[in-house]
């Protein structure tokens, strides 16, 4: 049985200057990535490319670069013409985003 992919910890967790800003930010994933989910459900390649570039600032000043590099290939998807590619880029990053809570704090509770 294979195991599931290791927590990711923000490169900051151990920095309390950022434990607010991390928390609010790994609380409101859920909500991130259901608004992808829709954008992708609907087409909305204008839209999930917004949302790509904003979680992906957010990831790089949070200390997330696999979420960070996950949200450009949603980002990226959004120019290929191809359905599947953009589908398999917002699954992905659903999967890191579930790695991302898991390694937060408050999994741990």
């Amino acid at each position: 049985m294979e195991a599931p992919p290791k927590p990711i910890v923000s490169r900051y967790a151990e920095d309390p200057a950022f434990d607010e800003r991390i928390d609010r930010f790994v609380v409101g994933l859920g909500e991130r990535v259901d608004a992808f989910q829709d954008a992708e459900r609907l087409g909305d390649r204008i839209g999930l490319a917004t949302l790509a570039g904003a979680l992906r600032s957010e990831a790089d000043a949070l200390g997330y670069p696999p979420l960070s590099e996950a949200a450009g290939h949603v980002a990226a998807s959004c120019s290929d013409p191809s359905p599947d590619a953009l589908r398999k880029s917002v699954f992905d990053l659903t999967e890191v985003t579930q790695r991302v809570r898991r390694g937060h704090r408050s999994a741990a509770s």
